[in-house]
């Protein structure tokens, strides 16, 4: 029986997994992913934080849903290392490890923000909008009345609109003017860099370089996502511009590594964001290829 380890449950994850199921119905399909949840939808997670919809409107799959489908699903397991010559990933669940086989191995680990090195920054309070668990944390918070965003991405104009709305104070602390830029309603921009995060346990407030203390008791580093690829590390699979290449059928230089979604990037093109529907059609290009490894 081919076994096929596809390491990520988001968009890329779950089509992978679920269209190779449909075509396949004989090899071993197991999906992992670091999260508490199934499959959900992480286009709608803004409208969840502003409380437009419920936690439930988000979930798209359900662990008895890969049951039925014989897909053996591993929730809030880390991979912490692959072994490309031995077949073997490496997983850690909580105080946990174990090793797991594999003849076809699918990366779509996704991006994650990288918290940048400040004192404190590990403190009650801090958050990264990466995840549901983020978000579903995050929600507690949102009685401060002052909200400090560290830097700028894609997704912060929607973020302070919702923090407005909620009647928050948004204090927004950049060390320049992004490119894409807008001037933004009811936001203070402190041009500044936060040098130390202040508190017990939990957040109390955010210290500027020039010295400047602000209270606060909700912080979101909102800096740009970087592939989660530290689990490469000491392997051959080839990685540029911060994404792992693959070729036009989602193949990596490794013969039986394959990837899809926002961890990868082909090879002669920019990396670039990727929408959902890129996604799933990428996705379902690499089951077709696994298809044809799978069959010789």
């Amino acid at each position: 029986m081919v076994k096929v380890v596809i390491i990520g449950a988001s968009v890329a994850g779950h089509t992978v997994a679920v269209n190779l199921r449909e075509k396949n119905r004989d090899c071993s399909i197991s999906l992992i992913t670091q999260e508490s949840f199934p499959f959900y939808d992480r286009r709608r997670l803004l409208d969840y934080l502003a409380g437009k919809i419920k936690e439930k409107e988000l979930l798209l799959s359900s662990l008895e849903f890969y049951a039925q489908k014989n897909i053996n699903f591993f929730k809030e397991n880390k991979v912490i290392g692959i072994n490309p010559n031995r077949h073997l990933i490496y997983l850690k669940e909580e105080e946990n490890r174990q090793s797991l086989e594999y003849d076809l191995l699918v990366i779509c680990s996704g991006r994650k923000t990288v918290l940048p090195e400040i004192p404190g920054i590990n403190k009650e309070g801090v958050f990264r909008f990466d995840t549901l668990k983020d978000f579903k944390d995050a929600r507690h918070y949102l009685i401060s009345d002052s909200v400090c965003l560290i830097g700028w991405n894609l997704f912060t104009p929607c973020l302070v609109q919702i923090m407005t709305e909620k009647q928050r104070e948004v204090k927004l602390i950049m060390n320049e003017t992004p490119a894409d830029y807008r001037t933004l309603e009811g936001v203070e921009v402190i041009y500044s860099e936060v040098v130390e995060i202040i508190g017990e346990s939990r957040v109390q407030a955010v210290k500027l370089k020039e010295g400047k203390i602000i209270g606060t008791s909700l912080i979101v580093v909102m800096g740009l996502p970087k592939a989660s690829i530290d689990f490469l590390k000491d392997t051959a699979i080839e990685v540029s511009q911060d994404a792992i290449c693959v070729d036009e059928r989602m193949r990596t230089n490794l013969i039986n590594v394959f990837s899809a979604g926002s961890v990868c990037s082909r090879k002669d093109l920019p990396v670039r964001f990727k929408t959902w529907e890129e996604t799933v059609n990428e996705s379902k290009v690499l089951v077709d290829n696994l298809i044809q490894t799978i069959g010789g």
